[in-house]
């Protein structure tokens, strides 16, 4: 599951450099730089099986803009700034700059959970949520790269005005092609499912539960 929200500064960054080859020979290639920042928050869970912890996940994980709970939720604001050129030909993109903040809310099963073969198993389902919700940030990442390029490679435009208006233009449609990668990423794998992130059928209990 993801969401678009503004978050905090990560614990991890990527920072990217990048320079459009279109004007070479011709004038300074716009420059563009891209930094992602990831953090992680995570809530408490704990259970004698797995119906404890679905049922805990049930209650205390994230409710989506559809209505339903989901056990985790990643996400991201991307955030991008410009600075402007002016010569003969108009008014061009001089270079860009495009931040990525991605928050992660995780479950996790708490140190009150001593059962063995049921901590393993939560641990290969936990893994493979976290696998999912990378899946997130790369679609983010990769949007936010485009953005970067996509300024870049704007020709010149008679008016400041006028080059405002078509980064409004292109980027905001850049925006509604991500939100329909995000749940189309969520629907192909349904939320995680096909790529293992499920706990096994309820009623599984555990040695010494």
């Amino acid at each position: 599951m993801f969401r678009r929200v503004t978050t905090l500064a990560g614990l991890m960054a990527i920072l990217i450099l990048c320079a459009s080859p279109l004007f070479a020979g011709t004038r300074s290639a716009p420059s563009c730089e891209l930094t992602a920042k990831e953090r992680y928050t995570y809530y408490e869970i704990s259970g004698k099986d797995v119906d404890d912890l679905r049922r805990e996940m049930n209650q205390r994980g994230t409710v989506g803009e559809d209505g339903r709970v989901y056990s985790a939720l990643t996400s991201w604001d991307i955030n991008f700034s410009y600075d402007i050129a002016q010569d003969a030909s108009g008014y061009r993109v001089k270079s860009a700059t495009t931040n990525v903040d991605i928050e992660y809310r995780l479950p996790r099963v708490g140190a009150s959970c001593t059962d063995p073969e049921l901590n393993l198993v939560w641990a290969r389902y936990s893994e493979r949520l976290q696998q999912h919700e990378f899946g997130h940030k790369n679609l983010a990442i990769q949007a936010a790269s485009e953005i970067n390029e996509l300024l870049a490679s704007l020709p010149a435009f008679p008016t400041a005005d006028a080059l405002a208006a078509e980064i409004t233009r292109v980027t905001d449609e850049k925006f509604r092609v991500l939100k329909e990668k995000q749940v189309g990423y969520d629907d192909e794998t349904r939320h995680g499912e096909t790529q293992g992130a499920i706990l096994p059928s309820r009623g599984t209990r555990f040695a010494g539960a």
